[in-house]
């Protein structure tokens, strides 16, 4: 039968867990609602992405989880519980920007691998859900600190291995500017 929109899937996925996390904070409301997520994200990408607005999934994945980690820092009411989530979330962006990049300068994108070890959206938002609902808020803080270096750590040491035998490889360089005339 007829199956809704990625776009749709994607979004409504997205309501449910980054409004879940501003109605009840740190809980397993907010896990049940992220569960939501993982099932309409997948829902989302089961096919391929060609509809007249399915460009927008991405942008939409990112703005859930994004939205949440940030919502659920900012509730758990504990300083540096923010600028632990700020810092997972900017983690989480140099992966995104260096998969843009890759795809840009024609070389794919990361390997499998490397997506499964920092979790995809749907498993990091989901785990930052559990995490914000079954510890204190001072744990919490530690917990998404650690998340956030993990990540970082993980995400960089691939991104230059790649770059650098890219470079080596005599692959070009890839930039906003253009190029040079």
């Amino acid at each position: 039968g007829p199956r809704p929109t990625a776009t749709l899937s994607a979004a409504v996925g997205a309501v449910f867990v980054t409004l879940g996390a501003w109605m009840w904070g740190p809980s397993w409301w907010v896990v049940l609602m992220a569960g939501a997520y993982v099932l309409l994200s997948a829902e989302a990408v089961e096919h391929p992405l060609k509809g007249a607005l399915d460009w927008l999934v991405p942008p939409v994945f990112r703005a859930a989880e994004y939205g949440t980690v940030l919502i659920l820092a900012a509730k758990a009411d504990v300083n540096g519980a923010l600028p632990a989530a700020f810092g997972l979330v900017a983690a989480v962006a140099y992966h995104h920007y260096d998969t843009v990049y890759r795809i840009r300068g024609n070389a794919g994108s990361p390997p499998a691998w490397l997506v499964r070890a920092v979790g995809g959206q749907e498993g990091r938002t989901l785990l930052v859900a559990v995490l914000a609902a079954v510890l204190t808020a001072r744990q919490f803080t530690v917990a998404l600190t650690v998340l956030a270096v993990a990540i970082a750590l993980v995400v960089i040491a691939e991104s230059v291995r790649f770059w650098v035998a890219a470079h080596r490889a005599g692959a070009p360089s890839v930039h906003d500017e253009g190029e040079p005339a």
